[in-house]
């Protein structure tokens, strides 16, 4: 119930009921407790300066975020995130930035108002599809960061200045040219190498094995041939969305919907406008003198400004999406109107109103449908917590998961032999509702016979299943997998097989015969390898690599590759000359020195702990993530 009551907080039973709490704890001065006691959130402390927990999680969802593209839009779970160290990682850092703001605190480093106006300006993330600096685009990404001019400077400076103490730390920090152009030949050393890949053809066919051959096979390779455990699982669910369907919405409450939403259903003046900016006074009263006399826009930004008639479009603007400074003039000229100058911090703006759409509002009837939508969920989001309170009594009552599917309302799904990863017997996958990773967990940690609690599925609803057999994992007798048994091993035979037919051929051709003699006898062909890199290519097997640059000239070797075997035998080694690779060689120096500098960041943030004593608040670490 307490679930019930937290996720569906806002229904109006529920704010009566804290209602009512609130009231007796000021009666008997419970209150006070929660006025007078401030809750500690910080994950740890530099010197006594909190990193919070919010700056914690943000720093973590930031990382999944970037680490989704690699993992093929896949969002790491936070669990799976602590398993890979994103957690301790991204704290490290963020106490690290704390470390340095505290050196450059004493060592009384500042940075000019210039600095972080040039820094603003050259963001990339501020510039308009004209590549110039956009004050709109600066306002809004703040506003949707909830960031004001000032809090954005304020923290803008702070990176500046442990930045410069950064640089003023790391700028001498180099490698020496003899280890560059060391590392320089190892990684850009080619081999090159000829090869004949024997396919399973290549050797007999195995024969069946003998009953004490398969025997001995199956008792070594058992976990080959192991089942999972497997549960026979009803699912009983209750969604917004089935519950919506059932909702019977009264036209009264879609006209209050409507009332209570206009904003959204309308669309504000939008103008076209152009935009030319000037660094003077001067010239911004040459270019109205111009365009009072009749010359053309775009003519008076290119002689006035020097500006590329490209350049000059903001594109459709609202009112609130420009500074306050210039909405007014820009939408209060007509069509074809242009503004007197205005001036801000970036200098003197003259707008040109190039069109008008009209303010619209779509009416009643033409987003009733989307209304009754939206409010029948709504109704029902009330509705199904409500349902979730009363689902909980009746199975802390002792009834059926059938009886309080059926009077509830409940949709019923068997799931027959469902494994852990949710597959089921029949080879399927178990449709499930998401987040499917919580109902896989409640199905397999709830015994056989046993009804789970009401499991949450977040804004959606909720699930309850029960176990209805499990079928234990196990190793099934020889019998029953004869077959795969015998496949198994006569692949085993095979590779066998395959890797004494190579290392033959290897041993023959280090004892001076030719590889292509060879191959031509055995019916192979031989191909080069093309010139290979420590990190591969696509052409050579990867267990092969490493073992390529072990030989020299003119020695072979074998290695696995899947089902087959590839015989190599090295035929040159091509070494780079640094001196003439001048771009790749400074690349290489440039990416050893931002290691060393890294490394050396490192060991200084280390020392900075005992001047600065860090603290990390295990229990609201735990508690955060």
């Amino acid at each position: 119930m307490l679930q019930a009551i937290r996720s569906k907080a806002t229904s109006l039973i529920v704010k009566i009921l804290f209602g009512v709490l609130i009231v007796t704890f000021g009666i008997w001065g419970i209150g006070d407790i929660f006025r007078n006691r401030s809750v500690d959130t910080a994950v740890a402390s530099v010197d006594g300066e909190p990193i919070q927990a919010t700056q914690l999680q943000q720093a973590v969802r930031a990382d999944i975020e970037r680490l989704r593209g690699s993992l093929g839009g896949t969002s790491l779970t936070m669990d799976q995130a602590k398993r890979l160290g994103l957690v301790d990682s991204a704290l490290n850092r963020l106490i690290e930035s704390k470390l340095l703001a505290q050196e450059a605190g004493h060592l009384d480093l500042r940075v000019g108002d210039e600095a972080v106006r040039r820094a603003i300006v050259g963001n990339p993330n501020f510039r308009g599809s004209n590549g110039q600096f956009d004050r709109n685009l600066y306002n809004q990404i703040l506003a949707a960061n909830r960031l004001s001019d000032a809090q954005y400077e304020q923290l803008l400076r702070a990176d500046l200045t442990r930045n410069e103490l950064t640089i003023a730390l790391t700028e001498g920090i180099r490698p020496p040219q003899e280890l560059t152009d060391a590392i320089y030949r190892a990684e850009a050393e080619r081999r090159v190498a000829d090869m004949v890949i024997l396919p399973p053809s290549a050797v007999a066919a195995p024969g069946r094995p003998s009953a004490a051959d398969l025997d001995a096979y199956y008792k070594a390779h058992q976990d080959e041939f192991r089942t999972p455990e497997r549960r026979d699982v009803t699912l009983a669910t209750l969604t917004i969305d089935d519950v919506a369907k059932t909702m019977d919405v009264p036209d009264s409450r879609l006209h209050d919907a409507y009332q209570a939403r206009l904003d959204e259903f309308h669309t504000p003046e939008t103008r076209q406008l152009q935009q030319l900016l000037l660094s003077t006074k001067a010239k911004a009263d040459e270019a109205e003198t111009q365009l009072k006399a009749g010359k053309n826009f775009a003519a008076v930004a290119k002689a006035v400004a020097g500006a590329d008639p490209s350049t000059l479009d903001l594109g459709w603007m609202r009112q609130q999406d420009l500074p306050k400074a210039l909405a007014g003039a820009a939408f209060t000229a007509k069509q074809g109107g242009v503004t007197p100058p205005i001036q801000d911090s970036f200098g003197w703006h003259i707008l040109r109103v190039v069109a008008i759409k009209p303010a619209q509002t779509q009416n009643f009837d033409q987003v009733k449908a989307k209304l009754r939508q939206d409010v029948a969920r709504d109704m029902a989001g009330d509705r199904i917590a409500q349902l979730a309170n009363h689902i909980d009594d009746a199975l802390a009552g002792g009834g059926g998961l059938d009886a309080v599917a059926k009077q509830f309302g409940m949709k019923m799904t068997i799931l027959a032999g469902m494994d852990a990863q949710g597959a089921l017997a029949d080879g399927k996958t178990a449709d499930l509702p998401s987040p499917k990773g919580t109902v896989l967990q409640a199905a397999f940690s709830t015994a056989a016979g046993q009804t789970s609690e009401l499991g949450d599925l977040g804004d959606d609803g909720y699930y309850i299943v029960h176990v209805d057999k499990i079928t234990p994992s196990g190793v099934p007798p020889l019998d029953q997998v004869r077959d795969k048994v015998v496949a198994a091993w006569q692949a085993q035979q095979r590779i066998q097989a395959l890797a004494a037919l190579g290392k033959q051929i290897a041993d023959q051709v280090n004892a001076g015969q030719s590889l292509a003699a060879i191959a031509k006898k055995h019916k192979l062909v031989v191909s080069s390898t093309g010139p290979v890199l420590r990190t591969g290519n696509s052409r050579v097997p990867p267990a092969l690599v490493g073992q390529l640059f072990a030989l020299k000239a003119g020695a072979a070797t074998t290695a696995p590759d899947g089902n087959a075997y590839v015989v190599a035998q090295l035929t040159a080694i091509q070494t780079p000359d640094p001196t003439k690779d001048k771009a790749a060689v400074d690349a290489l120096s440039h990416r050893l020195a931002q290691q060393m500098q890294g490394e050396f960041l490192n060991e200084f943030a280390q020392a900075l702990r005992a001047r600065y004593p860090v603290e990390i608040n295990k229990t609201n670490l735990d508690r955060a993530l």
